[in-house]
């Protein structure tokens, strides 16, 4: 997997980029950068292939109606109406319900509610819980013998603990498909008419696909530049950037209350995997920051105050000065010029 995380202004977003989202494809970010923030100097040399005049296919950045009404139709499954029935709850219902968990005997923090709705099938609550409401009539009162998952990470107390959850149904709703009409428009937006609203549904999309058309666009010329150079003495550097990857993930899973191997098993990932997709990207970041600074040295790019702002914007600061703050002046500078760069590949590129 490779993935292009935006321009870092900490080790931990570096690390949080990967972590919380490690499945995802290329191409499934907003932005792109060389690579991530570290104190590290990367050595290596690189000789530029063609990098200039790079043939790119454009993407299609076409809504059609279809998609809309795609969009529209899943928007009204989102959002159904709620119809209380009298009948056996099944997946999909809503139940209305109370309840108490108790542990030894007593109530533990956390387990009570009161009037709450619990979809039925959609893994909320712990398993066996939505399960054991399965056939319940309104009315009716359960109790759930039941036993926490190992781990638990909202609440290591409970992990592996046998408990016991006292349940009364108030009442059974199923979801139906409401009518798309003004009423609907109003009760899941700001709009007051049908067409405001699908004009704007529009609209989006339209922003949608032109952010992802850019975005693999710009990916695949990165990926063309990267693979047209020839590298030499990078080997240090990757491994490297590699284990300090590696250590900040699991600094960041430490903070979240995780260790590795809960992590890999979340993902359904074994160790092997991880540790390629970590290297692989490791690889690319050390490579695409060697082109991004030889072609900056080659060109004779200079770094302007547009540049600046926009990795300041980039990451969520409001200027530079204050990106220097937390990044330090020569990894903020680093930024700016990565970002011009890139800027000159895609002006230099040639869209087909």
């Amino acid at each position: 997997m490779r993935r292009y995380v935006k321009f870092c202004v900490c080790a931990a977003a570096a690390a949080l980029m990967f972590a919380s989202a490690c499945g995802q494809k290329q191409g499934e970010t907003e932005e792109t950068t060389a690579a991530a923030d570290t104190d590290q100097e990367i050595t290596g040399q690189v000789e530029l292939g063609q990098y200039k005049g790079v043939e790119i296919q454009r993407e299609d950045r076409t809504v059609t109606d279809e998609e809309v009404q795609s969009a529209i139709d899943s928007r009204l499954e989102a959002n159904p109406d709620w119809v209380e029935v009298e009948r056996p709850a099944e997946n999909g219902d809503t139940v209305n319900i109370d309840f108490v968990g108790i542990r030894d005997g007593e109530a533990f923090e956390g387990g009570t509610g009161e009037n709450y709705d619990l979809v039925l099938g959609s893994g909320s609550f712990i398993d066996g819980f939505e399960e054991g409401l399965v056939g319940a009539v309104k009315g009716q009162e359960l109790s759930l013998d039941l036993t926490f998952p190992d781990p638990y990470l909202n609440n290591p107390d409970l992990a592996g603990q046998p408990v016991v959850f006292d349940v009364t149904v108030n009442r059974v709703e199923e979801p139906q498909t409401p009518e798309l009409n003004d009423a609907f428009v109003q009760r899941i937006s700001d709009f007051d008419t049908v067409d405001a609203w699908e004009a704007d549904l529009r609209a989006q999309l339209e922003d949608a696909k032109e952010q992802q058309a850019e975005t693999a666009e710009e990916n695949a010329l990165f990926d063309a530049v990267v693979a047209n150079a020839t590298f030499t003495d990078v080997d240090a550097s990757i491994e490297a950037e590699y284990e300090r990857m590696m250590e900040q993930n699991e600094t960041l899973l430490a903070m979240q209350g995780m260790d590795l191997d809960q992590y890999l098993s979340y993902f359904n990932m074994d160790q092997a995997a991880y540790e390629e997709r970590m290297h692989n990207q490791a690889d690319y970041n050390v490579k695409l920051e060697l082109v991004l600074a030889k072609i900056a040295e080659t060109e004779g790019l200079e770094i302007d105050d547009e540049a600046r702002q926009a990795v300041a914007d980039i990451n969520g600061v409001e200027n530079f000065d204050a990106l220097k703050e937390v990044a330090g002046e020569a990894d903020a500078e680093r930024f700016a010029r990565n970002w011009t760069a890139m800027e000159f590949l895609k002006d230099n590129a040639v869209y087909k």
